[in-house]
């Protein structure tokens, strides 16, 4: 598809961003607070029936925390276009807009946006959101910040997060994060490819020299995103937990997914020169990421030479295999590298899975001999506990639904495309899964000669997904709000209230259980 760059006035985007229709209040937060001792009353009703319901929960919290229009930032001081990690301004303090968390946010928007399931009057509004987000990325971009000046060479675009009015983050932190540039590059492409598809007329203005421009030094979004990510993708920065500095999977995955799109990007925008750039440092960049299988674990591991300090058994690299891999970009298979249905990702998930199974003891009732959907946490050796990191660790709704669009994923690709190959690395995920299944052997699966066996595995892979999902339902309060994590033990909601990223995640959960049907 061929894109012509186009320029639009930057009064128009915060005219239009002002105009929003007020969003509808479901219910007011009642948030668990972590001196509750015990769970709360379960939802009587249906798995889909709960997902339905659910899904329009997720939503209008989602929608609360990002500005303009959000009930929890509206008359507070936010800057037009931000999008709040959450509501939380005391233990913990989540007051603030993080660069990846809002790309991963808004390309939640991008999906419904592009799925033609909305109104028109939501359909407008989300538009409006993503514009308003893209004007006020522009202008973080170039913020000088403790990363450095946006000139000579875009170190401002390291800074992870900033204040809700839109100014710099002065205080200590983890110091530089790579994985907000790709992201964001990857959720404005995303929208730029909804938007040609939807409002051709675009084409013939100025509009999108925001978003991408053949210029440098760059002046639009997404060029300086691919910029940055092409020149510093294989410097050591804070991981995802803002905890390690290192070379991390989930930035990896995301920057050269990032790249390899971006060329093509630029190619469509008369940016040849940029297009082979982008194309070379992708290839070096999917290079390295083959060495985050660790064969003697038996997983991927989060981080490269991270001196023993951590096993490297992370929901962080189910989460970059998701995001590096999403379900409308149409690739080529040979094109993917650890996409969700790829052997290693599905054991690294089973990995994660067995470990969590002892640690939290709301998984009581985890049968070893049977994968099965359970709450999960980051990573074995977590101390974070909402509140504190001199603690343990708890199960984060992100991850458990995270793992669920990991299965969902696996059984859409065994629907596309009616086969399965199951190398030898992935023969004790597949005889974990069915558990009762005769020895399986590595080899292709056809809907011709396999056509029973297929069914069972897709048939096991949505249940599992689906009691990963059930986990979540069980620990969702009465109104339907997530926090981010629930405690280990009595699985009451802990940590930062209305957590998006959660709400994110069960959303792209809902998202891949439906692609299994189409």
């Amino acid at each position: 598809m061929l894109f012509h760059a186009v320029l639009f006035t930057q009064l128009l985007y915060y005219t239009y961003a002002f105009s929003i229709p007020r969003l509808p209040h479901l219910r007011t937060f009642a948030g668990a607070s972590h001196s509750q001792t015990e769970q709360q009353p379960l939802h009587d009703t249906t798995l889909d029936a709960w997902i339905e319901q659910e899904e329009h929960i997720a939503l209008d919290r989602l929608l609360a925390n990002i500005a303009p229009g959000g009930r929890n930032v509206e008359g507070k001081g936010v800057a037009p276009g931000t999008v709040i990690a959450s509501p939380s301004q005391d233990e913990p303090n989540y007051w603030f807009q993080w660069v990846r968390d809002a790309a991963i946010t808004m390309n939640t928007l991008v999906h419904l946006y592009a799925s033609n399931t909305t109104t028109t009057t939501t359909t407008a509004y989300l538009s409006t959101l993503l514009t308003t987000y893209t004007t006020l990325q522009h202008h973080l971009q170039r913020t000088p910040n403790p990363s450095g000046p946006f000139t000579p060479n875009l170190h401002s675009l390291g800074e992870p997060k900033f204040n809700p009015n839109g100014t710099p983050f002065p205080h200590p932190w983890g110091r530089p994060q790579r994985d907000g540039p790709a992201l964001r590059a990857l959720t404005l492409m995303h929208y730029v490819r909804a938007l040609n598809a939807s409002n051709a007329s675009l084409w013939t203005t100025d509009f999108y020299t925001l978003f991408y421009a053949p210029e440098l030094p760059p002046r639009s979004v997404i060029k300086a995103d691919l910029e940055y990510v092409s020149h510093f993708w294989n410097r050591t920065s804070f991981d995802l937990w803002e905890e390690v500095d290192g070379l991390h999977f989930f930035t990896l995955m995301v920057s050269a997914r990032a790249l390899r799109l971006g060329s093509r990007f630029a190619l469509a925008f008369g940016d040849p020169g940029a297009a082979r750039w982008y194309e070379v440092q992708a290839r070096y960049a999917e290079g390295l990421l083959a060495r985050f299988w660790n064969e003697g674990k038996g997983y991927v591991v989060a981080t490269l030479w991270s001196g023993g300090r951590r096993s490297g058994l992370d929901c962080g690299v189910l989460l970059g295999s998701l995001h590096a891999t999403d379900a409308d970009d149409g690739e080529e298979e040979g094109e993917l590298l650890f996409p969700p249905w790829s052997d290693q990702i599905l054991l690294t998930l089973l990995s994660l899975s067995r470990d969590q199974a002892s640690r939290f003891p709301i998984n009581n009732r985890y049968n070893p001999e049977r994968f099965q959907g359970i709450a999960l946490g980051r990573y074995p050796e977590d101390t974070y506990n909402g509140y504190t990191s001199t603690s343990t660790g708890n199960p984060w709704f992100l991850c458990t639904s995270t793992a669920a669009e990991i299965l969902y994923r696996a059984a859409a690709h065994i629907a596309r495309t009616g086969s399965l190959t199951i190398s030898e690395v992935g023969v004790p995920f597949y005889a974990a899964l069915l558990a009762t299944t005769p020895t399986l052997h590595p080899g292709t699966l056809t809907a011709e000669k396999d056509k029973e066996l297929l069914r069972r595995i897709k048939a096991r892979l949505i249940s599992v997904g689906d009691e990963f999902l059930d986990t979540v339902r069980r620990h969702v309060d009465d109104e339907g709000a997530m926090s981010e994590q629930f405690d280990r033990g009595s699985g009451f909601m802990v940590g930062a209230r209305d957590l998006a990223w959660s709400y994110g995640s069960f959303l792209g959960a809902v998202r891949g259980r439906r692609l299994v049907g189409s």
